[in-house]
């Protein structure tokens, strides 16, 4: 499986990359672990692919180039290049609900951290979701 996985670029819990990773691993064979390559995010999935002895594919954001764009401009040409099997959703802003969108948009399957689907027809009641990305509701509008 080639395995997306996407966050805000200022998630700095290892702890929740690594057990969502575990979760995903447990659920099939993964064998591409894809990412933006920001911050702990992109550091701690790819050390935690490379124990697994899996391949790596990072798509770091050209900010020099694109400036404020440079991460919606990397995350559609990395969705469309990478050609996951799954999306692994961690907690993060916009650019990662847009992608998410994205994603569902391309009919790939999005998990969050906890390895339960999300669907963006499928609105969290909690009005407090915590860390992990209830997206479905924003994207009924």
């Amino acid at each position: 499986m080639r395995l997306l996985i996407v966050g805000g670029r200022h998630l700095d819990d290892v702890t929740l990359i690594r057990r969502a990773l575990d979760r995903v691993y447990a659920m099939g064979p993964v064998t591409v672990v894809i990412h933006g390559g920001s911050g702990f995010l992109g550091i701690t999935s790819e050390d935690w692919a490379r124990e697994m002895r899996l391949h790596v594919v990072r798509y770091p954001a050209n900010w020099r180039e694109f400036g404020k764009r440079a991460e919606a401009i990397r995350n559609d040409f990395m969705l469309a290049d990478s050609r996951p099997d799954m999306v692994l959703a961690l907690p993060g802003g916009n650019d990662t609900r847009d992608l998410v969108a994205r994603a569902f948009c391309a009919r790939v399957p999005v998990i969050d951290a906890d390895g339960h689907p999300l669907k963006p027809d499928d609105p969290k009641e909690d009005p407090d979701p915590g860390p992990a990305l209830h997206l479905a509701a924003s994207y009924r509008n």
